[in-house]
């Protein structure tokens, strides 16, 4: 028999055991084929599988890079999908270029079946391959919103792709509980346009993470004509360019109730000249600098004398490029038109807070060597 005093440290053990576990499967990563098969091949144990069902609430694949996607891994990421019944966030990125992948791989149909019946709590959905049926037929907006009707967050990259609505103007089914989604094609918004989205409230475009987008301007503006009312979170990045600068700034004012308000730099300079940008509403500008254009001479007094003009609601300007340390006297440095002029550069920025990424206040000499 078990003595008494041993109890305390079994269950203790046990219970350690049981949030070791929790931790360890709470997450399913796979990068490679080697990966995918061993994670298929453990299934097969009843521990592991009931462990991986009551589990796991994330699935990343990220096939993106791997050279050979066939209809044998696809078979092996649909049993993956079944025995994930508990999963909120689900990330799936297959190249399914039609010169690599077969015809029965580029099927995902029964991917997104496996969804629709295995993955109900799903919340955050990120795609970037091709939904195509049999022979190349790209799939069903209906479909799609059929399988995946509970979702918080969608992420579209730039390889996702869906059937286009044939009929226009006439509202296509319902994502109830969608509130942030983020596209980087012209396409994906004339997906979205006639579905109805009650709660969405932040859209984000950014050219960085899809370095191959086009103008979005058509597209855009007629899925903000529909759901911008709804916006209070907008981020452009790398959305603006010297030809499009015009058809953009309408598109802004459409967001009637915009609060927040992320874009680059770059994006911001090109949209500060068009007097149409009124954004009262906006209380948060943030701002990045993924883009490699160089800034003209002066570009920090351009945005810091404009802001008050297109944002006058504006509290705070938070910058999400690194800090800088202020210049040294020795250093060389293109000549800003109020350079050494401190009084002038303050009466710019008058009551707005300037702060990083975390919230930590920043003053101003360090936003002005961008």
């Amino acid at each position: 028999m078990t003595p008494l005093r041993a109890l305390p440290r079994d269950f203790t053990l046990l219970a350690l055991n049981a949030i070791t576990s929790e931790f360890f499967y709470e997450r399913i990563s796979i990068q490679n084929k080697k990966q995918l098969i061993a994670l298929t091949e453990g299934l097969k144990s009843p521990i592991i599988a009931n462990r991986v069902a009551q589990w796991t609430r994330r699935f990343d694949l990220n096939y993106a890079h791997t050279p050979v996607y066939n209809n044998g891994d696809k078979g092996m990421v649909v049993r993956i999908l079944r025995s994930c019944p508990n999963l909120t966030h689900l990330v799936i990125e297959v190249d399914t270029d039609e010169y690599k992948v077969g015809a029965k791989a580029r099927d995902t149909t029964t991917i997104i079946d496996a969804c629709a019946k295995s993955c109900k709590r799903l919340e955050v959905l990120h795609l970037a391959f091709n939904l195509t049926t049999y022979m190349w037929a790209e799939m069903p907006l209906g479909v799609f919103l059929n399988a995946f009707r509970n979702i918080r967050i969608l992420r579209l990259g730039g390889s996702a792709s869906m059937a286009i609505p044939r009929t226009a103007g006439v509202h296509l089914g319902e994502l109830p509980f969608l509130h942030t989604f983020e596209a980087c094609k012209k396409v994906h918004f004339v997906h979205f346009t006639h579905v109805r989205l009650p709660l969405l409230s932040a859209l984000h475009i950014r050219r960085n993470r899809c370095p191959y987008i086009v103008d979005l301007s058509s597209g855009l503006l007629e899925f903000i004509s529909v759901h911008g009312k709804k916006l209070t979170t907008l981020t452009f990045i790398g959305v603006v360019h010297e030809h499009n600068a015009r058809g953009v700034a309408p598109i802004l004012t459409k967001c009637m109730r915009l609060q927040v308000f992320v874009t680059d730099i770059v994006d911001l300079i090109r949209l500060l000249p068009i007097d149409q940008l009124f954004l009262p509403q906006v209380t948060r500008l943030e701002l990045t600098n993924y883009s490699l254009t160089m800034l003209p001479n002066g570009s920090q007094t351009i945005v810091l004398a404009n802001l008050r003009t297109h944002f006058p609601s504006l509290e705070v300007l938070r910058w999400l490029g690194s800090d800088q340390d202020e210049p040294s006297s020795d250093t060389e440095t293109d000549v800003d038109p109020l350079e050494g002029d401190t009084d002038a550069h303050q009466d710019l920025g008058a009551g707005i807070r300037i702060e990083n990424q975390d919230g930590e206040k920043l003053e101003l000499s360090q936003l002005l060597i961008w």
